[in-house]
């Protein structure tokens, strides 16, 4: 079975989501997925998704890391830690839906 590129990312995401989230454009990116701003259509809301690359998607240790972490942040209330709010496979993308930070990036902070 062969990878889809990158650039198939968006389209996919957009899919596995279906009308629950729109997608409005993408924020950033880094080792492990690109970050997304999106609406929640439900609840009213800005919201980021964070999805793997396809490129990074197939790979089961790497699924599971990305998994471990929605998991991991979603036991955590705090108030400088972002809240989880879903977690979602489908069209061979794996996200989750967190709360939305407007701002600068650290990077460009420090």
């Amino acid at each position: 079975m062969t990878e889809p590129d990158q650039s198939a990312l968006p389209s996919l995401l957009k899919a596995a989501l279906g009308e629950s989230y729109t997608i409005e454009g993408e924020i950033g990116r880094g080792g492990m997925g690109v970050v997304y701003r999106a609406r929640d259509e439900r609840l009213h809301r800005r919201v980021a998704v964070k999805a793997l690359p396809p490129e990074l998607a197939f790979q089961r240790e790497i699924r599971e890391r990305f998994t471990r972490e929605a998991q991991t942040a979603a036991r955590l209330a705090h108030p400088h830690i972002v809240p989880i709010h879903d977690v979602g496979e489908g069209n061979g993308v794996v996200y989750f839906v967190m709360g939305l930070i407007e701002g600068e990036s650290l990077a460009a902070r420090i």
